[in-house]
């Protein structure tokens, strides 16, 4: 096993037993699971939360969402012309998304 995770298990093993996630905000609820979807892996969960938290958001995050919201915007959309501006829009973001996934995937993102 890798040093980095044995050291970051037994940092928050004694920052348990010291209390320091005693008063959190939030502490006793479930975490939020819409915007944290992706990552399967808990550091890379971690790491994206305490990098949103901080005002940085992970690209592969931030296309996600704009996809998510192209996606909705296309399906209240009436308008033909719109509606394929949109497709285009959410083919080029599926892609670049897509692509970030697979950067994180092999360590580069």
């Amino acid at each position: 096993m890798a040093l980095f995770p044995i050291l970051t298990e037994q940092r928050i093993k004694e920052a348990m037993e010291d209390g320091a996630f005693d008063n959190l905000e939030g502490a006793g609820k479930p975490l939020p699971t819409d915007d944290w979807a992706g990552p399967d892996d808990p550091v890379t969960l971690f790491g994206y939360k305490v990098m949103a938290e901080a005002g940085a958001v992970p690209e592969e995050l931030r296309l996600r969402r704009a996809l998510q919201e192209a996606r909705a915007t296309w399906r209240e959309s009436e308008d033909p012309a719109e509606r394929d501006r949109l497709m285009a829009e959410i083919s080029e973001l599926g892609m670049r998304h897509a692509m970030a996934v697979e950067q994180r995937r092999r360590g580069r993102g």
